[in-house]
């Protein structure tokens, strides 16, 4: 039988990616059609679930580096903000209230930049690679 361990990993997943309702279906899958029940999956058959409930994660790792070509990008055009980092050094740091104004007022969507999901980030950084390009032009 799944352990414990096992049980509440399928349970996190599930409900991360909003699958709860279609718990049974997919433990049927894992299982062959022997059983429903998460508890009543053989180790193995947990670990494959996890496994394949694991791979759907990429959008995180996806997304976060859109958003940070978009910042890096930003960064190089200047948009930035000193902040005291110690007594005598001076960080700069993204001005993030310059690249959400920039994400509301231009972008194609019209929200902030953390607001874009996974499948509209793309858009996004192509249409900031443009707002890039337009700025090298000018130095």
């Amino acid at each position: 039988m799944a352990n414990t361990d096992q049980v509440k990993a399928i349970y996190t997943l599930l409900g991360k990616f909003g699958l709860r309702d279609e718990k049974e279906s997919l433990v049927r899958y894992f299982t062959n059609k022997r059983t429903e029940s998460t508890r009543e999956m053989k180790p193995n058959e947990a670990a494959a679930l996890i496994g394949h409930l694991k791979s759907m994660d990429v959008t995180d790792t996806g997304s976060t580096k859109m958003r940070n070509k978009i910042l890096s990008m930003a960064h190089e055009m200047g948009w930035s903000s000193s902040a005291k980092a110690s007594e005598d050094k001076l960080k700069k740091k993204i001005d993030m209230e310059h690249v959400n104004n920039w994400c509301v007022s231009r972008s194609y969507l019209h929200k902030p930049l953390d607001e874009y999901t996974y499948n509209e980030l793309p858009k996004l950084v192509t249409q900031f690679e443009e707002v890039y390009k337009s700025h090298l032009k000018k130095i």
